[in-house]
């Protein structure tokens, strides 16, 4: 892998990773504001908030492990000239 397809790599996982934890955020406003009797499900929408809390923390630990596997893998990664 040449040394700008890894940076453009960190990139894109970083923007992927912040997006993902703003999608964690907003299910947390939506579980605070959007329920009334049960907890999980949104009266809004009609989603289950719970089910996309789990899902969305599971991507966001997931690609935070990747980011940190290819920042630390760098140089095995990155093809020397």
């Amino acid at each position: 892998m040449s040394d700008r397809m890894h940076t453009w790599l960190v990139v894109a996982l970083s923007l992927l990773l912040l997006y993902a934890g703003l999608g964690i955020v907003s299910v947390q406003v939506s579980m605070k504001y959007e329920t009334h009797h049960d907890p999980c499900f949104s009266v809004v929408t009609h989603r289950n908030l719970c089910a996309d809390y789990q899902f969305a923390k599971w991507v966001t630990a997931g690609l935070g492990v990747l980011l940190l596997g290819i920042i630390g893998f760098s140089n095995q990664l990155i093809r020397k000239k």
